[in-house]
């Protein structure tokens, strides 16, 4: 069994596992497969939406799909969740996220 698929196990035995969600979407980064990684990268947020690292994942998983202004918003979205979160390394990747979608 892939890990893709162990993780999708555990998500049917648990669907409502931000963790799980993440684990999915940075899976599917990853690979490679950015549209999937967003879908599970939103599910997770969908959940918690305090889940601060998550909007790191989803921003680059948006801006590698082409999607610059999702990125911007994610990024947007991302700040105030990291700020509660406390830890200054999740402010300083949103804001080079937003500096490089800047450029």
């Amino acid at each position: 069994m892939s890990r893709l698929e162990q993780i999708r196990a555990l998500i049917a035995d648990d669907p409502h596992d931000a963790m799980l969600r993440f684990a999915l979407g940075n899976e599917y980064f990853q690979r490679g497969d950015y549209a999937a990684a967003v879908e599970s990268l939103n599910a997770a947020l969908e959940i918690d939406p305090e889940y601060a690292f998550v909007y790191i994942q989803l921003a680059e998983a948006y801006e590698r799909c082409g999607q610059i202004d999702l990125a911007r918003q994610t990024v947007e979205a991302g700040r105030g969740p990291a700020r509660r979160n406390g830890d200054p390394n999740l402010m300083r990747q949103l804001d080079d996220i937003a500096a490089r979608l800047s450029a």
